[in-house]
């Protein structure tokens, strides 16, 4: 995984966006997994909820890389700063943020098969 941080702007602020396993690892908590997750907002009713949980969890993950002693936003908050960009640049964003966090099965570095033990 790369540390690739991009941002959301509104205008006024440019929030930084993360996409590491630690977001990974809080879709899996929350929907079960990355999958999971596209599937509930690749539908004709995406899940709102799932949307903003993801740009609140990028955010957060950018700030924490940055080291930014920023507050926390709130669901409300990331409903707003959502509303003012708008729903297609931040589904673009963080489609692209995924899309350059992964890398292809080529790149992938210190890949190690996991093995079963017999017990």
């Amino acid at each position: 995984m790369i540390d690739k941080i991009r941002y959301l702007d509104d205008g006024k602020n440019k929030y930084p966006i993360a996409f590491t396993l630690n977001v990974m690892e809080a879709l899996e908590d929350e929907y079960g997994g990355l999958k999971k997750w596209v599937s509930l907002i690749d539908s004709d009713e995406p899940s709102y909820k799932a949307i903003k949980f993801m740009v609140q969890a990028t955010i957060e993950e950018g700030q924490d890389i940055l080291n930014q002693n920023s507050d926390k936003l709130s669901s409300k908050e990331i409903g707003r700063l959502i509303s003012r960009i708008g729903m297609e640049k931040v589904g673009s964003e963080i489609f692209e943020l995924i899309k350059t966090a992964l890398p292809e099965a080529k790149q992938v570095k210190n890949k190690i098969p996991m093995q079963r033990t017999k017990k």
